[in-house]
């Protein structure tokens, strides 16, 4: 990136505090949210109820789904508070969770480019044009496959390794298809969270809601899923991409940037410092 021009800063300043906090206090509903879905996982494997272990385990995934690429590796903070016999299961249930998450971008996603008319809102780039069809095509396909995924992801774990943990996660989705969907409804309500808050803080740096705003947002979760990153909650890349997309609709490039950056430090970085102050080490036998 060049810098901003004069015309960029000169626009800049924040003229709704009130929007600002507002986006800030949202990370209670985002972290409770995520939170919660940890808490059926728990409540599936049959766990008793320990509110401090689940609690510290859950942070624990914060830190270390924020030091591991895209986040994924979430279970690796937390499964070492539970016993060996359900570890393989927690991995594929909390595995399973962020797959939710990510059908969440995708669902939006996919509305967001029907509900426009037309792609990532750089339907002026000529070369785009010309793959416009076949990129919706792609993104559908991917969809349906992604769903299909999801419904039938216990057979498919089976279908190439049986095993102990492998076998009691099947189980479980087999036995409690209620939790399938409960994971789903609330990664969307996150999903949600995640939009509002985002609206909220442009909104505090001048720009106004519209429709248009919240599906180029949606675009934005959804360009920033399919990008792999190495660390730090996709730190950069998400950055990068607002930019190139709430950009082309006419947003203030230094109030997309400052955005980005309140929306991961609440949201990403903040609970994984609280993690590293409340976690203790893990009790169980190892």
């Amino acid at each position: 990136m060049d810098g901003f021009s004069s015309d960029v800063w000169r626009e800049f300043s924040l003229k709704r505090p009130l929007s600002l906090i507002g986006a800030v206090l949202l990370v209670h509903p985002n972290i409770w949210l995520s939170y919660f879905k940890w808490k059926l996982t728990v409540k599936v494997i049959d766990e008793p109820e320990h509110v401090s272990r689940t609690i510290q385990s859950f942070f624990a995934g914060v830190v270390t789904g924020l030091l591991t690429p895209n986040m994924m590796g979430n279970f690796i903070g937390r499964f070492y508070y539970y016993e060996k016999s359900k570890r393989t299961a927690i991995t594929l249930l909390t595995l399973l969770s962020n797959y939710a998450q990510f059908l969440a971008s995708l669902v939006f996603g996919v509305i967001s480019i029907y509900g426009i008319g037309r792609i990532l809102y750089v339907s002026e780039l000529s070369w785009f044009q010309s793959i416009q069809e076949w990129i919706v095509i792609i993104i559908v396909v991917w969809f349906i496959i992604s769903i299909l995924g999801y419904l039938f992801a216990g057979r498919i774990v089976l279908y190439f390794r049986k095993r102990p943990g492998i076998e009691m996660f099947a189980s479980i989705l087999k036995k409690k298809k209620y939790f399938r969907w409960n994971i789903l409804w609330l990664s969307l309500a996150r999903f949600m969270t995640f939009t509002f808050q985002f609206s909220l803080v442009l909104n505090a740096f001048g720009e106004e809601l519209s429709i248009h705003g919240i599906f180029a947002i949606w675009q934005v979760y959804l360009v920033t899923m399919m990008i792999p990153s190495l660390f730090f909650g996709k730190l950069g890349i998400k950055e990068s991409v607002s930019i190139a997309l709430l950009g082309a609709v006419g947003m203030n490039e230094l109030a997309i940037l400052s955005s980005s950056l309140i929306i991961w430090t609440v949201n990403s970085l903040s609970p994984a410092l609280i993690g590293l102050v409340i976690c203790k080490s893990p009790t169980t036998d190892v």
